[in-house]
């Protein structure tokens, strides 16, 4: 095994032990499963509430490439759902939740971040990851979840001005068969 084999298998073993604190804690189901178009699924988890979590690591740049697997392997994995219950009857995996993407890698470019928040702000999660200085030497994981950018904010409209009437029609109540005074005629 060469250095940057050793590096990976350090990076993800230090990744799958922390893939819990992005959010909310995970069991974790499955590692490297092979998913849409045999691509690799780095981790298969599962929240507290049986909704499944597809986790990926891009180690190195393309961030654009990792959100379009993501969500392609999002929708394999909700398609299979039911086999894996079938599996294993007592999971708990709710197919009525769709499973959540979990996206990790070194940093996201803007537009990826919007476009996670335009795709699917509460279903998708991004976090980015970096080596630190740890205490007493060598270096340490730092995971640092990043919500997609937040919507831009419109100005507030300003208020509508109140309503008046300002249609005439010129008639007078003499028009109505009343002689304006408010009598009937005599």
């Amino acid at each position: 095994m060469d250095s940057r084999d050793a590096d990976s298998a350090a990076l993800r073993r230090e990744l799958r032990s922390r893939l819990g604190l992005l959010g909310a804690p995970l069991q974790l189901l499955a590692e490297d499963v092979l998913g849409e178009d045999d691509a690799r699924i780095d981790w298969v988890a599962m929240e507290p509430d049986g909704r499944l979590c597809v986790a990926l690591l891009g180690a190195g740049g393309g961030d654009e490439a990792l959100l379009a697997l993501g969500l392609a392997q999002r929708a394999w994995m909700q398609a299979r759902i039911a086999d894996w219950q079938k599996l294993v009857p007592g999971l708990g995996a709710r197919a009525d939740l769709r499973p959540r993407l979990l996206l990790i890698a070194p940093d996201f470019t803007r537009v990826v971040r919007v476009a996670a928040r335009e795709a699917d702000p509460e279903g998708l999660r991004l976090a980015r990851f970096r080596w630190g200085p740890a205490m007493g030497g060598g270096a340490t994981l730092v995971l640092e979840p990043l919500d997609p950018l937040p919507a831009p904010r419109l100005p507030p409209e300003p208020p509508a001005p109140p309503l008046a009437s300002v249609f005439r029609s010129g008639l007078r109540e003499r028009d109505f068969g009343g002689n304006g005074g408010g009598k009937p005629p005599a």
